[in-house]
């Protein structure tokens, strides 16, 4: 009679190893693919001061669910791998008033913007994003439309066919993506 834990040792050991060499490589290239951007705004919105307002759009880059980025406010100037975000609030164009309050004092106005993000890695421009978007004047962090629009940039900007992966591909990338 053959003893059979004499001949499944080795398999045993055989498998394990398969397993290590061929799953484990995969966790640590996608550990190091990720890539951390500091997020910084050159300038304000109404309802925000500059440094919540990098807090606001980290926070909201972050919710993109983008796997090969990672998200930071920039503390101490301009990082090698940032996203500077710049907006700039258009005229108004007949947008839409809604009043609230019990008498209908205080009043939100929907304001059309530009918002402009350009990314740098390693120190070097790579490209810039620029969308028209709507605000509620005065919301400031609890504005939907403004969270809607961080979320769309971030996707145009670093998204899997956003302008920065237009550019990695061969493709010319949209300098001024709309």
């Amino acid at each position: 009679m053959v003893n059979n834990s004499k001949l499944t040792a080795p398999y045993l050991a055989l498998i394990v190893w398969w397993v290590l060499f061929s799953f484990v490589p995969f966790a640590f290239t996608a550990a190091a693919a990720s890539i951390t951007l500091k997020v910084d705004a050159s300038n304000g919105l109404p309802g925000f001061n500059r440094a919540d307002l990098s807090r606001y759009l980290a926070l909201r880059m972050a919710e993109a669910s983008l796997a090969d980025w990672r998200f930071e406010v920039a503390e101490n100037g301009p990082a090698p791998d940032r996203v500077e975000w710049s907006f700039k609030l258009n005229p108004y164009a007949g947008g839409e008033v809604r009043r609230s309050g019990p008498e209908g004092r205080s009043f939100h106005v929907r304001r059309p913007i530009t918002i402009e993000v350009r990314l740098y890695l390693n120190g070097e421009y790579q490209v810039t994003v620029e969308k028209q978007g709507i605000i509620d004047e005065g919301s400031g962090r609890n504005d939907p439309h403004l969270a809607e629009a961080v979320a769309s940039v971030t996707q145009t900007l670093l998204g899997p066919s956003g302008a920065y992966h237009a550019g990695e591909i061969g493709q010319r990338p949209a300098s001024r993506a709309r």
